[in-house]
């Protein structure tokens, strides 16, 4: 069987803070909640946003500690459509109160990055090749 990507789990401090990060900024629909986590399915990948206690569990099996709040270890990225969309949902985030990095042109491909209400850094990009 191929390998591919299921799921990615990022841990978060306030739950229904971070629900509404990705509802608003991001368009995205909660499939399923509780009051321990939320899940979205992006075009088959389930984002999970799960309270990082519980998260803490699942890395520590496995030896780990969860990176602190303020450390990146992922950068998670995706394509959009246009420069326009690029920029639109930067302006967005940033009017959510993230900390972006506004988007230019790096040899053809447009992109900039926002962090979510937890610091976890998103990359938006536009390859106009």
């Amino acid at each position: 069987m191929p390998v591919a990507i299921s799921c990615v789990t990022l841990p978060v401090d306030d739950l229904q803070k971070s629900l509404a990060f990705y509802q608003n900024v991001m368009g995205f629909s909660a499939d399923e909640q509780d009051e321990d986590h939320a899940a979205f399915d992006v075009d088959g990948v389930y984002l999970v946003l799960l309270n990082r206690s519980d998260f803490g569990v699942y890395v520590e099996g496995v030896g780990h500690r969860p990176a602190a709040r303020g450390n990146s270890e992922t950068i998670l990225s995706f394509f959009a459509e246009s420069s326009g969309e690029v920029d639109a949902l930067i302006a967005k985030a940033k009017g959510a109160g993230a900390t972006v990095s506004d988007a230019e042109d790096d040899e053809g491909v447009y992109s900039g990055s926002f962090t979510d209400p937890d610091g976890h850094v998103w990359e938006v990009l536009y390859d106009a090749a």
